[in-house]
Formats: structure tokens, sequence, C-alpha cells
């Protein structure tokens, strides 16, 4: 009686369960002489679990798999792993939406001895119009904002180990040429940049461009990159030309 008394005050104060999930699967194959970059896969997903008076809670992670260059023809040897864990909430508007979220990531190699051990916990606040439920509206500039900020305390050594950062930001921008209804050209910048804690800077950029494919159901980015400037101090692929496959669901 009591739980049920419980649920119905929830479900009248603007409580709903929702479990709507987003996300996207990612291969990219890299050119150059890079060993450990040979190509990349991975997946992330966000489940929005449920919402209380307009703000919702998510629950969102990742998943890489670098794969490097071994003997002779072999290129898709798996080198590293990464995962990001993380969760937070987010408030939407009419077109726009502002979160904080707390990371955990951490990253890894694959049969062979870890000689630098690199994870981290961090607050970071967003902002951004992008969707991936939705398909990019041509014509218009999709943003994604981010503020982090790395938990440290003298007296909680493995809160952020490896990584010398303090906080960093993230600018991602995408747009889709209003030009055909299923296939449409694209491209898009992501510029990031750590600083640390001697207030150095750890930048890096990306460049894509490619073209959007719409399906019944979602869309699907075939596309090529590089990053001209990687100097960030782990998972580098400075000046590595890339083909790239993502499909969003």
């Amino acid at each position: 009686m009591m739980v049920k008394f419980m649920v119905t005050v929830l479900m009248f104060s603007g409580f709903g369960f929702l479990f709507d999930t987003q996300g996207y699967g990612e291969l990219r194959k890299y050119g150059g002489d890079l060993k450990r970059r040979s190509a990349l896969g991975k997946i992330e997903i966000e489940v929005e679990t449920f919402e209380w008076n307009g703000v919702k809670n998510v629950i969102f992670g990742f998943q890489n798999v670098w794969m490097g260059r071994d003997v002779g023809l072999i290129q898709l040897d798996p080198q590293e792993a990464d995962y990001l864990l993380g969760t937070g909430f987010k408030k939407e508007f009419t077109d726009k939406w502002f979160g904080a979220y707390l990371d955990h990531t951490c990253y890894h190699k694959i049969d062979t001895f870890v000689d630098r051990s690199l994870y981290w916990n961090k607050l970071k606040l967003l902002y951004s119009n992008q969707d991936l439920k939705k398909f990019f509206t041509p014509g218009i500039i999709y943003y994604r904002l981010e503020m982090g900020f790395y938990l440290r305390h003298p007296d909680i050594s493995w809160l952020t180990v490896g990584n010398p950062n303090q906080f960093d930001f993230l600018a991602k921008f995408h747009y889709t040429v209003p030009y055909g209804s299923k296939v449409m050209p694209f491209f898009d910048v992501s510029l990031y940049s750590g600083v640390t804690l001697q207030y150095n800077f750890t930048p890096e950029i990306e460049l894509n461009v490619g073209i959007a494919i719409r399906g019944s159901y979602n869309e699907g980015l075939l596309y090529v990159g590089i990053r001209p400037l990687d100097k960030k101090g782990y998972r580098e692929a400075q000046g590595a030309p890339y083909l790239g496959l993502k499909a969003k669901f």
C-alpha cells in the first residue's frame, strides 16, 4: 500500500520512467604508418531513464577498441581498449539542452604490460542543440559544447591517475549541406584542449567531410577525416588520414 501511494505521488508530481535510448556505432580505418592506430571500432549509447518536472536522468557510456599493425599484412590486431561510464541530468528547451554529467573514463592496453595507468573522474557541463535520435536538418549548424573539471583531492589519489589536466573543453560542430533528400554532403569539426596543472594546453583538432545517408529509420555517415593537430598526450593520431562509417540508432 505504501509503495503504491509513493508511486502515485511521484506520477502526479511530474515523475515518469522513460528508458529512451540513442547512440551510434562507428568504424574507422587509418592510413599512415602508426603501429597502434590502424583501425578503430566504437559504440556509444545514452539512456534517459526517468524524468521529473522536466529534468531527465541520463546514463551513458562508450567502448573503443583500437587495432594496430602486426606482422605482415595484419592490420586489425587489437591493441588498446577504452571505456567511459557516466551519469547525470539534462534539461531540454525548445531546440537546445543543458546537462551536468559525471564521467569515469579508463584507458587500457591489450595483452601487454601496462607501463602507465590512465583513468579519471570528471564533472562536465554541456550545452547542445544536437539529438542523435533525429536526422541532421540541412542548413542548420549543430553544436555540442563541453567544459570538464577533473576531480582531484590530496587524500584521494585514485580520483585521477596519469592525466595531467585540471580541466578541459570541447567544441563540436556539424553542418549538412541542403542538397538532395536522401544523400547529402556534410562536414564537421571537433576542437578540444586540456589545460594541465601547469597551465599548458594539450590541443586536438579533428576534421571530417563526407555524405549523410538517410535510411528508413535513422541516418548513416560515410566520411574521410584527419587530425591535423593532436597533442593531448594519449591515443594520438596526428596526421594520419582515415575513412569512417557511422550509423546512428
